[in-house]
């Protein structure tokens, strides 16, 4: 059985998949002391949607920081699903996410009284739609007593991502059409890698690329001629691929790629522009030792073969 967290990473991303959105996490700790946050970010990646954590184990920080009411205290106590209420609603205001677990209970062995025993838990769940509450009791030692809390509040987080997995409707990927230009020269190939100044995929190598606003071929031209300073009398067609679909689920993108193959005249007159950091000619095969745009080898097999 996968671990919860792992479970949880799995869901907001089918649920990314799905809207090209990540519902963002934080939680609001007292007795489990941190242990929650602890696991969701031991699963790598989960800073694209685990936004923070607060401790707020004393009432003073209850009140300062998460924005508890000093008369919830009074009244209901530390302890309380009120308390929890007020805690995850307060972080998630303070956190600015989407959703925020909160935890605040007994783990024992003392800070019990005759109506909260040891292991008295409450757990409040914050989202943009509703607060909500769980009232748990566990048994063991004081370890048990937090690492059953922490898998419960795991569980809530875990049965929210699944129903809102269940009830949101598929958003259409965003698509772009794009030519992609290999440059070839004594057969090897031109790559260039995008700067930091570009809107996607900087510090990737890439193709001479853009996007497509005429006809592919024009637009191939086009944009060899502002990267690299070729005209048309400077390189020759060798090839013009059939389109293919390269899938970007981090943007929630869809690619429509055109690639074409030229043939490079005069190699020596090749000069970069803002949009690249640096070029390299490579043979075709030794393009899997870099770090590519998506997509970029499947292109290139299209021109080659």
């Amino acid at each position: 059985m996968k671990k919860l967290e792992i479970e949880i990473a799995g869901l907001v991303r089918a649920i990314h998949d799905k809207t090209g959105k990540y519902l963002t996490i934080g939680t609001v700790e007292s007795a489990t002391g941190g242990r929650i946050a602890d696991r969701i970010t031991n699963v790598a990646g989960s800073s694209d949607y685990f936004k923070g954590a607060i401790v707020a184990y004393s009432n003073e920080i209850k009140i300062v920081t998460a924005g508890v009411k000093e008369e919830t205290l009074k009244s209901h106590g530390a302890v309380s699903h009120e308390t929890a209420m007020e805690m995850a609603q307060g972080g998630r205001r303070l956190l600015q996410v989407d959703i925020c677990l909160s935890t605040t209970g007994i783990a024992g062995p003392g800070g019990a009284t005759p109506v909260k025993p040891v292991g008295l838990f409450y757990m409040g769940l914050s989202t943009t739609d509703a607060i909500t509450q769980q009232k748990h009791l566990f048994t063991g030692n004081r370890d048990a007593i937090k690492h059953k809390a922490t898998e419960m509040a795991l569980k809530i987080l875990q049965d929210y991502l699944q129903k809102n997995l269940a009830e949101t409707a598929s958003v259409p990927l965003e698509e772009k059409r794009v030519v992609t230009c290999f440059l070839e020269h004594r057969k090897m190939i031109l790559i260039m890698r995008r700067s930091s100044k570009v809107g996607t995929y900087q510090r990737a190598w890439a193709g001479v690329s853009g996007y497509i606003e005429t006809d592919p071929l024009d637009q191939a031209y086009t944009e060899i001629r502002e990267e690299t300073g070729l005209f048309k009398n400077n390189i020759k067609l060798i090839t013009q691929g059939k389109p293919l679909e390269v899938i970007d689920k981090i943007l929630h993108r869809k690619w429509v790629v055109h690639p074409f193959l030229f043939h490079v005249l005069d190699p020596e007159k090749i000069m970069t522009n803002w949009e690249h950091t640096e070029c390299k000619w490579i043979r075709p095969e030794e393009l899997s030792k870099f770090k590519t745009v998506p997509g970029l080898a499947k292109a290139l097999s299209e021109v080659l073969h």
